[in-house]
This record gives structure tokens, sequence and C-alpha cells, in this order.
């Protein structure tokens, strides 16, 4: 039979222990914070993971640029908000919403920081969505992903001559295997390595940029297409197609090439 002294002594130790915990988790607010942004867009059984939220795939530190505040956060969101709202309404146009934005939101454009959780938050979300079973919204997530990590490339680090619309249009309406690989390759967790392993057998689709591809919905394999030689910005999944999208394609095509020149030259 245990004895008062010792089950006192025992409720004394449970008590510091639990006490412990508290102040635990009183040293991790930011944790918390991080949690509660995604929650709005991920179920319950999905929040057991960040994927690697904060600190994004873009190391801030090495370039001295942090979120501060949660209300850093609040900004990201509603500018997120008001990015997609502009999207939808123009029927998926990303320079639309680039345009409608880019003066209001001008301290989120320009700041890499903010930049870099946009990306981060987009592609917790996709990941999250993808682990639920909606591959639809998921495409979604990481088209607009893409399309905010190659403007931080393009735009904020100078390491890219522009943005690689055929990539991002082939997130938008991506297979699986495209899609899981996309978000596994920049989530800091293994969270999709299971489906990744289920997906992985599906081939790549690939689209055509001639907008009269005889193909369905223009889609091929993606090994089997080839890209402009000149410009590197269009993909076709046949020398047909592309020589009947050469009107169509020769104006950007001169365009594209330019500003390739150009960045190669400010490389060297």
């Amino acid at each position: 039979m245990t004895s008062r002294k010792r089950a006192n002594g025992k409720a004394r130790r449970a008590a510091k222990a639990k006490a412990k915990v508290a102040v635990a988790a009183q040293n991790q607010p930011l944790q918390g914070k991080q949690m509660q942004i995604i929650d709005a867009e991920r179920s319950d059984s999905a929040a057991k993971c960040d994927h690697g939220l904060v600190p994004s795939h873009y190391h801030w530190k090495s370039h001295g640029e942090f979120l501060s505040t949660s209300n850093d956060m609040k900004l990201c969101k509603v500018f997120l908000q008001a990015f997609v709202d502009e999207f939808d309404g123009a029927g998926g146009n990303f320079l639309v919403a680039y345009h409608a934005t880019k003066e209001k939101y001008v301290g989120v454009w320009k700041d890499f920081g903010k930049m870099s959780f946009v990306v981060s938050f987009l592609l917790a979300c996709g990941t999250s969505k993808v682990l639920e079973g909606n591959s639809r919204i998921a495409r979604k997530y990481a088209a607009l992903s893409s399309y905010f990590e190659m403007y931080v490339e393009v735009d904020l680090l100078n390491t890219r001559a522009y943005p690689s619309w055929a990539k991002i249009n082939e997130l938008y309406s991506a297979d699986m295997h495209t899609l899981v690989s996309f978000l596994k390759k920049r989530i800091h967790c293994s969270c999709l390595d299971e489906k990744y392993k289920e997906v992985k057998s599906i081939p790549k689709i690939g689209l055509c940029c001639n907008t009269v591809c005889p193909l369905p919905r223009g889609k091929t394999n993606r090994s089997a297409t080839k890209c402009c030689s000149r410009c590197r910005a269009a993909n076709y999944c046949s020398r047909e197609c592309q020589v009947a999208a050469w009107q169509g394609h020769k104006g950007e095509c001169a365009f594209y090439a330019d500003l390739k020149a150009k960045f190669e030259s400010e490389q060297e």
C-alpha cells in the first residue's frame, strides 16, 4: 500500500512535469502561429506537419530576410487572396493578376522574405490537398507556387532570365506524377514519400504550345515533346505543330531570345 508521503511526492513530480510542458509550449509561440496560418486551408488530419512552411526553402537567413511578425504573415495572406481573386476573375491569367496587385501590394512583391513565405505557404497547402485527395486544388496551389517561385528568381534574385510559362501551365493540369514530384522536391518533410511511390510509374504529361494541336487538349508524353531551340520557352509535340504555330510564336520567340541573350551576357 502506497504511503501518503510517497503519494504526495508523486503528485509533486507530476505537477512539475506538467509545468515544464506548459513552459516549453509558451517558449514556441511562432510555431503555433505557423500552424494557425494554414489551418484554414487544411483539415485536422493534415495539420500534424507544416510541410516546411517556415522557414521557407529559400533559406531567408542567408539573404538576411525574415518575416518579423505575424502581421507580415497576415499581409501575405491578404495579398495572396487578392491575387487569386484577380487570377480567377481573369480566367487564370497570371499577368492580369500581377498588374492588378503590383501597386497596392508593392511591399510584398519587392520583399524577398514575404514572397518566400507566399511560396512556402502555397507549397504547404498544395501538399495538404494531395494528402486529402483533392488533386484539383493541389494543382492550382502548385501552379501558383511555381509562378511566384519563378518571379523571385527573375525579379528579386536575378538567377533566371524569364518565367517558364510552359512548366507553370503544365502544373495547372498536371498528372499526379508531375504534381507530387514538384511538391516533394520543395518541402522539408517526408509526408509525400509514400504518395510518390504510388504515382511514380505514371507517365509525365507535357503540353503542346500549338493552340490547334490535334492531340486531345494538346497533351502528350513529356518525353516526346521538344522545345523551341531559339527561345526554349515553348514546347511542341511534333515538328508539324511547331511549324503550324510559328506565325503566332515568332514574336514572343524573339522577345524571349533577347531576354535570354541579355541575361547570359550579364552573368559573364
